[in-house]
């Protein structure tokens, strides 16, 4: 234990925490008892530090108790950061808010942080299942992020979510869907004559994001080195009003994709028919103004049922009736497509073609490879037996 007198408090190493600990005076509680409060840290200098910051906040009276700080005030002051950082967009602001509401309206979200029990944890954490296992992870993480950052700041020592069994939805996860081989040669047909044959074209033989697509200028294509330079994407506003963003949807999202052949003939139409536009994009409408990812989604539909790919019947009711007064319904059509299904219909013939997960990684912009394993796992594993197939006629050959 090492003493540091005159009020500075006390500094000693736990081998219960195996952390240092620094503990000091930080004024008199209500009930007129002294407040006593710590501080941690992997190394004696790391404690001593925090400390002489902490004492100078008593001092300037712009000390926080801690002990209050509850789930929600944290989490919400930890995504106000990142936001105020630039550090996340408007968009990523907006979606983290809709998760942080999950944890906002819930029982844990007032409990103290120093204060909250496992058991209270894994009753909130439980109550999630009916979501999707993707939606139940975020909120998951986002829970740890609140808890790390209660280390950072010395307001607890230990993470409880440790302790914490994530649970499995009770939804079972979507399946990933792409064109076969017959829809993706009918999806190409069916573009002859369409306003937006090249942003469908660029999708499906490089597997960018529309909203990637949609925000490329012609600056951003090297026919010399036969690159193509993914820098940002469009996103939305606060407001929910379609703007370009200044990045990529992640930091792993900023790539270059090879210009293959396909791409290069592509690009160079696109080019060819370029509408000069006050934001330089390579695609805009005819005014000059942005597309938004909504107008290609719903043109993508319009196309795949009209070319008989992924269509579903629905009966709508109409405001009509007949004689006897009973309701009279019209069969509709439309399509289940999306145009996220080009993005995974790329990486399925990438992966039929025996590209290497690594390698599509990189195409995608996955953060890590185990997103773009997870993802296309099913996919992987037929693949896998392909590929067994192949060694065992190799073998009966020799």
């Amino acid at each position: 234990m090492s003493k540091r007198g005159n009020g500075e408090g006390t500094i000693y190493y736990s081998e219960k925490l195996n952390k240092w600990v620094g503990q000091f005076v930080a004024g008199k509680k209500d009930n007129g008892k002294i407040n006593r409060k710590s501080v941690y840290g992997n190394t004696r200098k790391e404690v001593k530090e925090k400390m002489t910051k902490a004492l100078a906040d008593v001092q300037n009276k712009t000390f926080i108790n801690k002990s209050e700080i509850t789930i929600a005030q944290l989490g919400k002051s930890l995504i106000d950061n990142k936001f105020n950082a630039n550090r996340i967009s408007e968009a990523t602001y907006g979606r983290t808010l809709g998760t942080f509401n999950i944890i906002k309206n819930s029982d844990i979200a007032d409990i103290p942080i120093q204060k909250v029990e496992v058991y209270q944890l894994q009753d909130f954490i439980n109550k999630q299942k009916d979501y999707a296992n993707s939606y139940i992870d975020k909120i998951y993480e986002m829970l740890g992020s609140i808890f790390k950052e209660a280390i950072n700041r010395d307001i607890i020592v230990k993470n409880p979510l440790n302790k914490v069994l994530k649970p499995k939805s009770n939804k079972q996860d979507k399946k990933i869907e792409s064109f076969s081989i017959e829809e993706q040669k009918s999806f190409v047909i069916a573009l002859n004559n369409e306003i937006y044959k090249n942003i469908f074209l660029l999708a499906l033989h490089s597997g960018m994001r529309i909203g990637e697509i949609l925000a490329l200028t012609p600056n951003d294509i090297d026919f010399e080195k036969k690159l193509l330079h993914i820098t940002k994407t469009l996103t939305k506003d606060k407001n929910g009003r379609v703007k370009i963003g200044e990045t990529t949807k992640t930091y792993n999202s900023n790539r270059d994709i090879p210009i293959t052949v396909i791409l290069e003939t592509v690009l160079q139409d696109s080019l060819a028919n370029y509408t000069p536009n006050k934001n330089n994009l390579l695609f805009c409408h005819l005014n000059g103004s942005i597309i938004a990812p909504a107008t290609i989604n719903t043109q993508f539909k319009k196309i795949c049922k009209n070319a008989n790919i992924k269509v579903i019947e629905t009966k709508k009711k109409t405001s009509k009736k007949n004689k006897d007064g009973e309701n009279i319904y019209v069969n509709l059509k439309t399509s289940s497509a999306n145009t996220h299904m080009l993005r995974h219909t790329y990486a399925t013939r990438c992966i039929e073609a025996g590209v290497p997960a690594e390698v599509l990684q990189k195409l995608l912009g996955h953060k890590n490879i185990s997103i773009t394993i997870n993802t296309y796992t099913t996919i992987f594993n037929k693949f896998k037996e392909n590929a067994l197939e192949n060694y065992i006629n190799y073998i009966k050959n020799i």
